[in-house]
């Protein structure tokens, strides 16, 4: 079973549920357009029951908008439920877990008050509960098995409350500062408060002692905000470090005392926000005004808290919530729904485990919950009652769970039709009767939810020309096949290649909407699986002859409706009305020109259901784990580089380090000898002046550049034989000009050739070996942010602190230049070309301190916008990384622990995500190494140096294969040729057009997964073969047979003919000896008039 999502899909395994899916359902499920606004409050800023889903909104006072559990689509002020709660800003509200309709606020005002929601009438408040004057509410949680019982935490003291006579029932004392937070254990004894903004954490037995049972050690930093949550036997913390950085805290509540699990997050002001399943053990992590949701998984053994996905969420959150278990739709595999509020709209997120089919109840998933009505009452638990509440089964009714099936795998070539099962409310258990003056619980009813399950898309994607010329979109040619035609294509050969056809839009809601042609930014073009006919009944789907004929001959009649059917059943068909789409060689500025890097057969992502990356499992080694390569006792690491320097750098020999001072040190270390570093000062090479940025020669392992806040671009001469690199003097030393260097950029095709960005907006091009300054730019009328030499080397673009964009070509009179306004916050930024440079990617911020990317067309003369990814939230930018063989870019900035990455495609959805690398601690910079010092045979496709404080050490970058005895000629395309110059400074200004190199890493002697060949740069690749439009088909009164031999694609031959005997002659021998038929059954059918296919 797949889950198809308009955004992304997470994939991971966890106890009993195999592979979970995690999908965003976008528009269909989402509330948008809702009136919330900024928030600065210090609670989760959304709840839900199983009834209702309550939230904060703009206005004055405190005041909060409800909608029911199920709303979608848009809504403003006047189409959800205000509750007017307080004066003043609401300090917390939660859902009483035994009563869906009935609401709890708290403000600083000194009430808490009880609202009653309803769908008929506006949200009335049946009571107030005053806890005495100079008693602030900060926080509250409702009992877990007792009704009625309201936890509400203070400045100074926690207090446990009785709705049902509104009275203050015990004061628990011992709280330092005021509460952050609170929650009841599982079983209702205790009760565990999060005080001293996060640092202290006290465990109270309220019936028994006013003063904490146990006081446990928090967070080290004072944070606004923190949370307690207690998990099964587990207690999970979360606040922050002394140096800003999100932390989560687990303890054992069977050995109070030292926390038996920490862990680090990401450098933010925003706590995680926790959320615990009793039912699968799993962990929500989502972080304040970030876009992260980390899925957690708790296991009794080490490690404690298992990491499962961390997914990246459209917008930043405000607040979250996780929906009640009796709301889930279990004949959709639906364990869990997670809530992401934001600046305007609820965003549902469905956590969904595939099976094979969903016509019976997998009682695996579904153990028997928690259920509506609860153990005890208020008074009966302050008596001492321990009464747990009754358990309900999710089951429908008439439902029974099928016999234990192993887990389906991710991606399959047969998928099952949607089945529409009625889904029945989950099984009552006897209500007890209330006591007097309680809330009376109401049973939610679960409206049905049809399964629904959207057609799979199977497509190559597209790393070769694209069509889209100076922003505008070709034409395509369109072929349309008569009914008479759709069984002939089973005489095809199966090796024949046959074409890419784009079906028609598809709405939100599932029905076909007219085929619109729009810019690639807005609309890209989709490709789906053509039909299928067979004339056998589907026993597994529930669809008889008759009905699969009907259904199949609808859809040969209207070119805008679709089918889908199993791929077992048959080989895929013609659909009418389908668009053949190939892509000319794109041209940049007017001027067509060849692009030897367009034709390497790159690595493609073959995919179905979902588009996904081969890179996607990506394996990363650090450490110890990577070859012992460590540099330890590492100190004075300079941490006050300017945002526009990369930090460290390295080449096949050294790795460049800046090191604090005054004297601008940069420590050199042999990456061939790791290990311990001396103590006593450390050893370096003296620029005399504070570094600002620095590059190693890709073509020099032993040379390396440094510019200075003084103007001075300093060439050094560096070797293994150096003794004392504190005596050295450069080899060269340039003065660039009076104003700091802010960038440098060698050329990636001739030697000694570099692009120096200054502080005075200019950029400057010098030939190092001669001591010349060949050209000055000026572009920018702001400082220079970032710097990028397309693969090529014709083109040079840059990002400066005007927000602009240029890309200029140097070596081309009146050196054109392109420009477009992209940046929203210019702190910091980066630039690079992607995608054989026919794309420029923008790694800049948000003025909300968002991280994003951005890609431009850059075979356009305007540079339009493709597409926008947001990654994540912090304070220092992310510095990128891109590799030009794999298509892969890496992500991280200084203080982060995830290094995040994702594949660049020329075509929807443009970012594949990839798994994320996650350290123990934060580190300052990521240096990589070129192609050659990856071991191809080890499946190693990066390796870099990852730089902390304290340590060096290096990174594998693998993908996990099993046989590693032969070349993975798929992973490993020719590589680009970055350490080897193809001419000399001079010959690139005079106008040499000579293109890159490209080489092959398979090792001498060693075997390939495909044939010789394969991979070579002289062969292009088979979505470039065609470069002219399709002629469309001839309108005769032929027969079948005729047309189907008229079709240029069906009758060309095919790249795995080669070598084999003649078709035609095997056919013709055994046609002697066999009778074929070759009418099909439509042929003898009476249908439309031959004529009117003509229109």
């Amino acid at each position: 079973m797949y889950v198809l999502t308009s955004s992304f899909l997470v994939v991971f395994q966890t106890n009993g549920l195999y592979d979970l899916h995690c999908s965003l359902r976008i528009p269909v499920d989402t509330i948008f357009d809702l009136p919330i606004g900024n928030l600065s409050c210090t609670n989760n800023g959304i709840q839900a029951s199983a009834s209702w889903i309550a939230f904060h909104i703009e206005g004055e006072g405190g005041k909060l908008g409800a909608v029911p559990v199920g709303t979608h689509g848009r809504r403003l002020r006047n189409d959800i439920s205000i509750v007017c709660a307080h004066s003043e800003q609401v300090s917390d509200f939660c859902f009483m877990p035994f009563d869906d309709d009935v609401l709890v606020t708290c403000s600083r005002d000194e009430r808490m008050k009880v609202w009653r929601l309803s769908k008929d009438r506006s949200p009335l408040i049946e009571c107030e509960v005053d806890l005495g004057s100079g008693r602030l509410l900060e926080c509250l949680k409702p009992h877990s098995t007792a009704s009625n019982i309201m936890g509400v935490g203070s400045s100074g003291a926690a207090y446990v409350t009785d709705i049902t006579t509104q009275q203050l029932c015990l004061e628990l004392e011992g709280v330092v500062d005021k509460c952050m937070s609170l929650d009841w254990s599982e079983d209702g004894r205790l009760l565990a408060v999060s005080g001293d903004k996060g640092r202290q954490i006290a465990v109270f037995d309220p019936r028994a002692s006013s003063s904490p049972v146990h006081e446990l050690e928090g967070h080290g930093g004072m944070g606004r905000e923190a949370r307690v949550l207690f998990c099964g036997h587990r207690l999970v913390s979360t606040g922050f470090t002394n140096k800003r950085v999100q932390e989560v805290k687990v303890y054992d509540t069977n050995k109070w005392g030292a926390p038996i699990h920490e862990q680090e997050f990401v450098s933010t002001t925003g706590v995680l926000i926790p959320h615990y399943d009793p039912d699968t053990k799993l962990v929500f992590l989502s972080g304040k005004g970030t876009n992260k949701l980390f899925l957690l998984e708790l296991q009794q053994r080490q490690p404690f808290m298992s990491p499962v996905y961390e997914m990246t969420l459209p917008e930043q959150t405000l607040g979250a919530a996780i929906g009640s278990k009796r709301r889930v739709s279990v004949m959709d595999g639906e364990v869990d729904v997670y809530y992401q509020l934001s600046k305007s709209s609820v965003v549902p997120v469905p956590c969904i485990v595939p099976r094979r089919s969903y016509r019976d109840f997998h009682a695996d998933l579904f153990p028997e919950t928690r259920g509506s009505h609860s153990g005890c009452t208020a008074s009966e638990w302050l008596s001492g009652n321990n009464t747990k509440p009754a358990k309900l089964s999710l089951a429908p009714m008439g439902k029974t769970s099928p016999p234990p099936q192993e887990p389906t795998p991710p991606v399959s070539h047969a998928r099952p039709q949607p089945v529409s099962a009625p889904t029945a409310a989950p099984a009552q258990v006897p209500k007890s009767a209330p006591s007097s003056g309680a809330v009376v619980p109401q049973e939610p009813q679960a409206p049905p939810r049809k399964s629904h399950v959207e057609k799979e898309d199977i497509r190559e994607l597209d790393y070769g020309s694209d069509g889209k010329e100076n922003g505008h979109v070709p034409k395509y040619h369109t072929a349309a096949v008569p009914p008479s035609l759709l069984g002939k294509v089973a005489d095809v050969p199966s090796s024949a290649p046959l074409p890419m056809f784009a079906h028609p839009s598809i709405g939100s809601t599932g029905h076909h909407a007219p085929s619109t042609t729009s810019s690639v930014a807005h609309s890209p073009p989709s490709v789906a699986t053509p039909p299928t006919i067979s004339p056998s009944v589907d026993t597994t789907l529930g669809h008889s002859k008759a009905e699969h004929t009907e259904h199949t001959t609808s859809s040969a009649v209207s070119p805008t409706h679709t089918t889908t059917t199993p791929a077992t059943v048959g080989p895929p068909l013609l659909e009418t009305t389908n668009t053949v789409k190939l892509r000319p060689t794109p041209s940049f500025g007017g001027s067509e020109r060849t692009r030897p890097l367009s034709n390497r057969v790159r690595p493609k992502s073959c995919v179905v259901g979902m588009i996904t990356s081969k890179f996607r499992h990506v394996e990363t080694l650090a450490g110890i784990k990577a070859n012992n390569a460590v540099f330890s006792n590492l100190r004075n690491v300079n941490t006050r580089l300017p945002p526009e320097s990369n930090g460290s750098c390295c080449s096949g020999k050294f790795v460049a380090v800046p090191l604090s001072g005054p004297a601008g040190v940069v420590g050199i270390y042999d990456v061939d000898a790791p290990g311990k570093l001396p103590d006593g000062v450390m050893d370096g090479v003296f620029n005399k002046a504070q570094v600002t940025d620095l590059q190693w020669n890709p073509f020099d392992d032993g040379q390396l550049a440094v510019g200075t806040d003084a103007g001075i671009l300093n060439i050094w001469r560096l070797s293994r034989e150096d003794s004392h690199r504190n005596e050295m003097e450069p080899e060269l030393s340039m003065k660039v000009g009076g104003e700091k260097i802010v960038a440098l950029r060698w050329h990636p095709l001739a030697s000694g050739l570099m692009a120096v960005a200054l502080s005075n907006n200019v950029i400057n091009l010098y030939d190092v070996h001669h001591n010349l300054l060949y050209k000055t730019i000026e572009a920018h009328e702001g400082s220079v942010l970032s710097l990028a030499w397309s693969a090529d080397g014709r083109r040079l673009a840059s990002v400066g602190k005007d927000s602009m964009l240029f890309v200029h070509e140097p070596n081309t009179q009146g050196s054109t230049v392109y420009k477009k306004k992209v940046l929203e916050s210019t702190r910091a930024a980066r630039v690079l070309f992607a995608c054989d440079d026919r794309i420029i990617i923008v790694v800049g911020m948000t003025k909300g301190s968002g991280r994003q990317i951005q890609m431009y067309d850059a075979t356009t003369t305007d540079l339009r916008h493709i597409y926008t990814q947001s990654v994540d939230s912090a304070t220092q930018p992310l510095i990128p990384h891109y590799d030009y063989d794999t298509n892969v870019i890496f992500l991280s900035g200084k203080g982060d622990r995830y290094v995040h990455m994702f594949e660049v495609v020329y075509d929807s959805p443009y970012l594949l995500p990839m798994t994320a690398y996650c350290a123990p601690t934060g580190h300052q910079t990521i240096a990589f190494h070129n192609k050659k010092r990856c071991n191809v045979m080890s499946v190693e496709f990066q390796v870099a140096w990852r730089l902390t404080e304290k340590s060096l050490e290096q990174l594998i970058f693998r993908v996990p294969r099993v046989k590693k005895d032969v070349f993975q000629s798929d992973l490993f395309p020719d590589a680009l040729v970055t350490w080897e110059p193809v001419m000399t400074a001079e010959e690139w200004f005079s106008g040499s057009e000579a293109g890159p190199n490209f080489r092959s890493l398979k090792p001498d002697g060693i075997n390939g997964l495909l044939p010789d060949g394969i991979g070579s740069p002289k062969r292009p690749t088979r979505a470039a073969e065609p470069t002219t439009a399709v002629p469309k088909w001839p309108r005769t009164n032929g027969s079948s047979e005729e047309l189907l031999s008229a079709h240029p694609l069906l009758n060309k031959p095919s790249h795995t003919d080669e070598g084999l005997p003649d078709r035609k002659e095997v056919t013709a021998s055994w046609s002697s000896k066999i009778d074929v038929d070759k009418r099909l059954e439509q042929d003898r059918m009476e249908g439309v008039a031959e004529e009117e296919w003509i229109e």
